[in-house]
């Protein structure tokens, strides 16, 4: 226990990693010993190999393989189906005209046809046969009346005995006890007569019918059609297990068997060389080749007709999907092989004895496995253990040439479309309830299932899937949990999610690349394989590497910006003292007359004041994506753009300042009814835009992600010439002109241009407003103003001062016509001069 314990505390990402990929390979290992998938990765193995089938898409064929199709084109033609045998019969002669190579039914002909013209008079001889005298039950009736003869005749001699006892008189009751006796006796003989005769006349009624009929019957046309068309064509019967076979007796079952018998297979054999190179073949007595205990075969006279059979029962999977088909099964002691492989042998032009189921091994410790089916030394078809073959499909509907049935009757096929092809006839029409799902299509025809796996094993396009392929596995998935366990023991924690999908993607292309080469190899374990460790080792890293970081931002969380947080718990290295030139935004707000304010209040009212009004305004920050830079008392700064890159970040600094002020709006409201004796608050917020430095900035000791240059200081003296012309928010040029590049349209004003203290450049002046365009109530204002700025530029202060006057007096509350009035009557009092550029410097900060 010790030892264990050591081991655990001394786990790493690799070990478990490396576990974890052991315990799938033995897994594999197990699957492949008891030749059990398990239930969940099997079902997900279904599903990529669907997958591989759909991304591969279809592929080109042999062109051997043709579907004659009982379509809706042929329904509308020839009625509903089932159709009229005789039909069928024409299509087979038609087929064989044609020169095609093997003919096949996918369909049951196990019944009478009673759909056709002459149904009535054929269901007619049916009950005539059951209720006619001469049938076996009539007989029965006869052989009653030769028993009542008997017992009158016995009756008779008893009385005779009885005669002698009689007393006097008896005489006359005697006599009158045998004439009655007599009498019935004679009846019974006339009546004998007469029920014989009618057997015999039964009996010829019978034969006569039945020679009526029998030119007419549409299944003696068939089977007929059949015979001229001689040993091309392959009939399906149907293998059935105990339930199905409901009360078939035991004679009738054999009968069923015998029918087919004449497509009976060779037996297993296992083949192996001797030391001197000669091949040897052993008989197997037993495989995991499907048995069944009985079938239903086609007709007697249409069976009689045929030249071979195959059985046509689909083996879907759990989903409901055919990927594979059984080649042979096992009835009654008899190897019979199924419609597929019975049309290979025809276009192989062999006989269906000449297919060998060829075994693995030689079953001595149980049951052999099959290896495959050796098709008269032409080809081999390798198989699973149980003789299953795993159909390589083609493409989905539309893939194989495909004719309607009524074409094929009219002749219009082009020259040549059906010689030396293998036509399969099946129904493709909806409703003919003949459907089923395959990788490509989740509803399609039967006969579409039959055609891949012919196309299958006549180009040899097989997947491969055996032992020596399992082993391989086996060791990939060894090797893959060293790859794997190292990989995500390695990279950084962030980047294993792009690891395993890289690493998917590659297990995916190696699975793609095989699959098209003919190797069905498994994905589901690999990919699941990968999956378990991608999660367990980064769970485990995160729990024991990660917990350094995880106290790094406890310990910083309450005092960074989330965003900046992370990304300085990405990169450590950022701790580190310096910064970078950056294109950014900078807001300060600033409450007015707050030193007033502050007497006014208690020391406990103000902190509630300041904390109520800071943390809204601080959530607005971080809603539009900025960092709070700092608290300076009353005033807040933040920035935009830092550390996450953001292109929109004149835009955001300027929808956070509107919406600062709407939130202001909405805390007064609220106050006013709550408490009545806060004061009345106002902000001034400036905004600018352009390069500064961001970083972390101070000493080794203590130090804070911010911002620092030109266009810092001058978003904080744009927040204070608010105060200079009376407004609540001012914005730069280069703000404005960043915002509008981003996709914004900011509502604005343009106030001045004006040179602040210690800088040579001119700086344009705009009143933010709010979003879009210009307000209809506010078009007079801004458009008077307007028209007073360009005659002050003009320095036309006179005129000016009218325009700037009559806003006063209209706008009362409008700061900047009162300032730019009281301007223009100091300027035109004191001109300029005329090389006034029609900049205003600000001497004061």
């Amino acid at each position: 226990m010790r030892r264990i314990a050591r081991w655990v505390k001394r786990l790493t990402a690799f070990r478990i990693g490396l576990a974890t990929g052991f315990v799938f390979a033995l897994l594999h290992l197990w699957e492949v010993g008891t030749r059990q998938p398990l239930p969940l990765l099997g079902r997900l193995e279904s599903a990529l190999l669907d997958a591989r089938f759909r991304q591969r898409g279809q592929v080109r064929h042999s062109g051997r393989v043709v579907i004659a199709a009982i379509d809706e084109a042929a329904i509308a033609k020839f009625g509903r189906w089932p159709w009229d045998r005789r039909v069928l019969a024409r299509l087979v002669d038609r087929l064989d005209a044609e020169g095609a190579a093997a003919i096949a039914f996918d369909m049951s002909l196990s019944d009478e046809d009673l759909g056709a013209q002459f149904a009535g008079a054929k269901r007619f001889r049916k009950r005539f046969e059951e209720i006619s005298l001469a049938a076996p039950g009539g007989g029965g009736a006869v052989e009653r009346f030769g028993n009542a003869d008997a017992n009158v005749a016995g009756a008779e001699s008893a009385l005779q005995a009885l005669r002698p006892q009689l007393k006097s008189g008896g005489d006359a009751v005697y006599r009158v006890a045998k004439g009655r006796l007599e009498d019935g006796r004679r009846a019974l003989t006339d009546s004998r007569r007469q029920l014989e005769a009618l057997v015999k006349e039964h009996a010829a009624y019978a034969d006569e019918l039945e020679r009526e009929l029998t030119g007419l019957d549409p299944d003696h046309a068939l089977a007929q059609a059949i015979r001229r068309a001689s040993a091309k064509v392959a009939l399906a019967f149907i293998a059935q297990t105990v339930p199905e076979m409901g009360a078939f007796q035991d004679a009738g079952v054999e009968e069923n068997v015998r029918r087919v018998e004449a497509s009976r297979i060779a037996p297993p054999e296992f083949r192996y060389r001797l030391s001197g190179g000669a091949e040897k073949a052993d008989p197997v007595a037993s495989t995991w080749i499907k048995e069944y205990p009985g079938l239903r075969s086609p007709l007697p006279p249409i069976a009689a007709a045929a030249g071979s059979f195959g059985f046509f029962n689909a083996l879907p999977d759990a989903d409901g999907a055919i990927r594979q088909a059984a080649l042979a099964m096992r009835v009654r002691g008899r190897y019979l092989p199924s419609l597929d492989a019975v049309l290979v042998a025809a276009a192989l032009r062999i006989p269906p004895s000449r297919i060998v189921p060829v075994t693995a091994d030689d079953g001595s410790g149980g049951r052999a496995n099959v290896d495959g089916f050796d098709f008269g030394g032409k080809l081999f078809v390798p198989t699973d253990f149980r003789g299953l073959l795993q159909i390589n499909y083609a493409g989905g509907d539309g893939t194989f040439a495909t004719w309607s049935v009524a074409d094929i009757l009219e002749n219009k096929l082009p020259p040549g479309a059906l010689r030396g092809k293998v036509v399969l006839i099946g129904a493709t029409a909806q409703g003919t309830f003949d459907q089923r799902v395959t990788p490509f299509m989740r509803i399609t025809s039967g006969v579409e299932t039959h055609a891949n796996a012919v196309e299958t094993m006549l180009s040899s396009r097989f997947l491969r899937r055996d032992v020596v392929l399992q082993g391989i596995e086996v060791l990939a998935l060894v090797a893959l949990a060293l790859a794997f366990a190292w990989i995500f023991a390695r990279v950084r924690v962030r980047m294993a999610l792009p690891a395993a999908f890289l690493a998917a993607a590659g297990v995916w292309g190696v699975v793609s690349v095989l699959f098209r080469a003919g190797y069905e190899v498994v994905a589901a374990l690999p990919l699941v394989e990968m999956g378990s460790m991608f999660v367990l080792v980064t769970v485990y890293r995160y729990a024991t590497e990660e917990r350094a970081r995880q106290q790094l931002r406890k310990a910083f969380q309450l005092y960074l910006n989330p965003e900046v947080m992370d990304e300085m718990v990405r990169e450590p290295a950022k701790l580190q003292l310096g910064g970078e030139e950056r294109e950014l935004t900078v807001l300060f707000a600033d409450i007015r007359g707050f030193t007033g304010i502050a007497e006014e209040l208690s020391p406990q009212a103000l902190v509630r004041l300041l904390n109520a009004y800071l943390s809204p305004m601080t959530d607005i920050v971080f809603q539009r994506r900025g960092t709070l830079d700092k608290y300076i008392g009353d005033a807040l700064m933040a920035f935009f753009g830092a550390p996450v890159a953001n292109s929109r970040h004149a835009l955001d600094g300027c929808e956070a300042a509107l919406e600062m002020l709407e939130g202001l709006a909405r805390l007064k409201e609220r106050w006013r009814v709550e408490n009545a004796g806060l004061p009345d608050i106002e902000i001034g917020i400036g905004v600018n835009s352009g390069p500064m430095v961001v970083g972390n900035m101070g000493s080794a000791q203590r130090f804070s992600y911010t911002v620092m240059g030109d266009n810092v200081n001058l978003a904080s003296r744009l927040e204070g010439l608010n105060k200079e012309y009376g407004t609540r928010a001012l914005i730069s040029g280069a703000t404005l002109q960043a915002a509008r590049a981003s996709g914004g349209e900011p509502c604005v004003r343009e106030l001045d241009a004006v040179r602040v203290k210690g800088k040579k450049e001119p700086v344009s002046l705009f009143e933010l407003r709010g979003r879009g365009a210009v307000p209809a109530q506010d078009l007079p204002l801004l458009d008077g103003y307007a028209r007073g700025l360009k005659l002050y530029r003009e320095q036309r202060f006179a005129e000016a001062r009218l325009e700037f006057e009559s806003l006063r007096e209209r706008f009362p509350h409008d700061g900047p016509s009162r300032l730019f009035a009281a301007r223009c009557e100091k300027m035109a009092a004191e001109p300029p001069g005329e090389r006034w550029d029609g900049v205003f410097r600000m001497e004061h900060k």
